[in-house]
């Protein structure tokens, strides 16, 4: 229901900066998000399925500003135990990115943003979270099917460093990686 609220919330958004006379942007799609930190990997896998939703506002020619959220889900076998463990990490991301002038159909785009980044484990009865500021660097390449739709390919990193209580010391983690997608997106 929350999610539905913010989805909501930002398309009313992009409709009232659309019609102030900016070109805006929304784009939904799909990646793979491949994990930096080696103790999730081992439990969770090196891929996991990351759905992302990133809204952009020009607010200078082929500069914009961006506000991006991704999510990504897993669930493992804890070795020792072999009880079932699941993790969750998901992903807000605002910034700042510049885009090429289009050559044909093709426009190319770079961005960087502050990160925040939320990870979630659940096992053996409890669910322990933590939150950590990062950051997001991304590129990719659109191809514009007509005036204002386009697909996009994109490739990018973000991260985000914190450590969590891991019993007798505390455990450094990364929350994060590289993530590799594509999108379809509606400019405004």
């Amino acid at each position: 229901m929350k999610k539905t609220v913010i989805a909501f919330l930002l398309l009313s958004l992009a409709a009232g900066l659309g019609a102030a006379g900016r070109k805006f942007s929304v784009m939904a799609g799909a990646g793979v998000l491949l994990p930096i930190d080696a103790d999730f990997k081992e439990l969770y896998g090196s891929a996991l399925f990351c759905p992302e939703l990133k809204l952009s506002y020009e607010i200078m020619p082929r500069f914009c500003v961006w506000l991006a959220g991704s999510s990504a889900s897993a669930t493992g076998v804890l070795p020792e135990l072999g009880d079932e463990i699941k993790a969750s990490q998901t992903f807000l991301s605002l910034g700042a990115g510049w885009e090429t002038k289009r050559w044909g159909r093709l426009q190319a785009d770079v961005g960087a943003a502050f990160l925040m980044a939320h990870s979630r484990e659940k096992a053996m009865g409890s669910s322990p979270s933590k939150s950590a500021p990062g950051f997001d660097a991304r590129a990719g390449l659109r191809v514009f099917v007509s005036e204002s739709v386009f697909v996009g390919l994109n490739v990018g990193f973000a991260g985000a460093w914190t450590t969590v209580d891991a019993g007798e010391t505390d455990k450094d983690i990364v929350i994060g990686g590289m993530r590799i997608g594509g999108a379809l997106g509606f400019r405004f």
